[in-house]
């Protein structure tokens, strides 16, 4: 796999970098709480149905920028209702039309013609990318070990979807449905995802899902403990999740927690600590939503808080965090029904 070195060259190594916070989600008004991504991003959050009109939203972006994945195009730059962060690449959803930038290299961002209208979620993986257009997942980009085969099953019905390094999930009706790697399990979805889901997350070798209830579900790859849902999550009640590289996030209470690679519940600074509704994560950072609008991020295993652009301070509806940069958009909070 591709160091971010390495990422425009066709270069593989067993073990590397992330994909992004990818599961797809509706958002909330700030003052309540948020599910993750349907995300994620996954790490991804999509406004409800209702909220995917045309918005006045403005696209933010920042960090790395070595593949062009932070210059976002004109025609993301307002009025997007929707957005996701690959690895190296970036999307938006704007009156329905997927756009995507970044990195090129296995064609995820050539965006198929078909997605030109009526798309309601989209998800970046490491080399591949995922949508939803009418219950349909259509999938783009790399196809190693079958990430983009869309099975029959995740053709029509379809709410949500999250990419991971070289596997997809997409949610059907409450169901967690996983195709492609399987070489730790990610895509052996377990008894407790086959209904009442309201959330997905994929990370690089391991995948998250949250109950109705609000219990986090974790799969797949286990060498850094991202699996082991963590005491204050297995007895809290989750409103959020997301997927890092070996990591994994979760929102109790309005409070960040975070397990996996090196991490331990420390690790979140004070101001994630209360008042979060949304988290995304990528390869090295953890991005956070509070309820007044606020996007915060670090980087895991730190408590400094990374410098973000000023209008991230305030009104952020939506954030996703990719390899190494995120997004967000900004604006006014949708009018209540």
């Amino acid at each position: 796999m591709p160091t971010r070195r390495e990422a425009g060259r066709r270069h593989w190594r067993p073990a590397a970098v992330l994909i992004a916070l990818a599961a797809v989600s509706p958002l909330p008004a700030l003052t309540q709480p948020a599910s993750a991504a349907p995300g994620t991003a996954p790490a991804v959050v999509t406004p409800a149905p209702a909220q995917r009109a045309a918005t006045d939203w403005a696209t933010l972006a920042w960090g790395d920028n070595t593949y062009g994945q932070t210059a976002i195009p004109g025609a993301a730059l307002r009025g997007a209702s929707a957005i996701a962060a690959g690895a190296f690449h970036s999307l938006a959803v704007k009156d329905g039309a997927v756009t995507a930038w970044g990195s090129n290299l296995y064609h995820q961002t050539d965006v198929p013609a078909a997605l030109h209208s009526d798309v309601t979620a989209v998800s970046g993986g490491y080399l591949h990318s995922l949508a939803v257009k009418n219950g349909q997942v259509i999938a783009w980009g790399s196809d190693r070990y079958d990430s983009t085969a869309v099975p029959a099953a995740a053709q029509t019905g379809v709410d949500a979807v999250a990419a991971g390094q070289f596997f997809s999930l997409a949610l059907k009706h409450g169901q967690v449905l996983a195709w492609g790697d399987n070489r730790y399990g990610q895509t052996q979805t377990p008894e407790g995802t086959h209904t009442g889901i309201t959330a997905i997350a994929a990370g690089a070798y391991h995948a998250l899902a949250l109950t109705d209830d609000g219990k986090v579900i974790a799969w797949g790859d286990n060498r850094k403990k991202q699996t082991d849902v963590v005491t204050p999550v297995k007895n809290g009640t989750a409103t959020a999740i997301a997927a890092g590289k070996d990591f994994s996030v979760a929102v109790v209470g309005g409070r960040v927690y975070a397990w996996g690679t090196a991490m331990t519940n420390q690790w979140v600074p004070t101001t994630a600590q209360t008042r979060v509704v949304a988290v995304a994560a990528g390869y090295d950072r953890i991005v956070a939503l509070r309820d007044n609008g606020q996007a915060i991020e670090w980087k895991a295993n730190t408590t400094a808080l990374t410098a973000l652009p000023t209008d991230a301070a305030t009104k952020v509806q939506a954030i996703a965090a990719g390899g190494y940069h995120s997004l967000a958009l900004r604006g006014d909070p949708p009018a209540q029904p």
